[in-house]
């Protein structure tokens, strides 16, 4: 007679042995099989589980990586900041200040633009939009910014999936990461001809100048931004107080 040890699952089964090795009885009366099939079971699906979730973490993460979020820094031609790259740089431009029914937003131009041959137009009847570039409209920007042409830069903040202007403010809420942060502006103002509508940007409280670009050709103008109170609440807000502004990402 003879003992032999079989592991099992980390469980050792003791088999007694009777006769030639043609002729053998297996007694296993320490062990319960069934329980060792539910257990592996068990651990399979725990193990699938523990996969799946570190499956649906990942694709999270690479999501969370591939998203990124544009914005445009008002007159400035970089993009500042870990996980902040420059998509490209140009200058600003727009529909221009004194005519009705020219184009909103400020839009950042780039620097070597395509065209399709032979899109000219040939009539000065036809129905049609026009684009300028845009000034500073006032030193408040920088000192001795008055007429001198606006350059931008469209940039990518690689970890963010939100960015939001917030006017009035220099700083961003706690959860959210600060981009850059200036004055606010605008493409107009009351009494001075200037009749097209615009949209509020946030210009780069550190601004520069596009090179050669300062004669007074007007088109689309930057001008800051008061406060007037009356339905507009003082306090907080302060009479005729140039606004703030910042530009957040999460």
């Amino acid at each position: 007679m003879s003992i032999v040890y079989i592991c099992i699952i980390l469980s050792c089964v003791t088999v007694t042995c009777y006769g030639n090795t043609k002729s053998k009885r297996l007694l296993v009366d320490d062990i319960d099989i069934q329980q060792l099939v539910n257990d592996v079971d068990t651990l399979k699906q725990t193990v699938q589980g523990q996969h799946n979730q570190i499956q649906s973490l990942l694709s999270l993460l690479s999501a969370k990586e591939a998203a990124g979020a544009i914005y445009t820094r008002w007159g400035r031609k970089d993009c500042t900041g870990n996980g902040t790259e420059l998509v490209y740089e140009g200058f600003a431009g727009g529909g221009p200040y004194a005519q009705d029914g020219a184009a909103v937003n400020y839009v950042c131009l780039p620097h070597d633009p395509d065209f399709y041959t032979g899109d000219v137009s040939m009539s000065p009847y036809g129905h049609m939009s026009t684009m300028y570039g845009a000034e500073y409209e006032d030193n408040y920007f920088g000192p001795n910014m008055f007429q001198k042409d606006v350059p931008c830069a469209v940039c990518r903040a690689t970890k963010a999936s939100s960015i939001m202007m917030i006017p009035g403010k220099s700083e961003c809420p706690w959860t959210w990461k600060r981009e850059y942060y200036g004055r606010l502006a605008a493409g107009g103002d009351d009494g001075h001809g200037i009749v097209a509508a615009s949209e509020y940007v946030c210009v780069d409280y550190s601004p520069i100048a596009l090179e050669g670009g300062q004669a007074n050709e007007d088109g689309k103008l930057f001008v800051p931004v008061k406060a007037v109170c009356g339905t507009l609440r003082c306090p907080p807000y302060k009479n005729n107080a140039f606004l703030t502004c910042t530009v957040c990402s999460k």
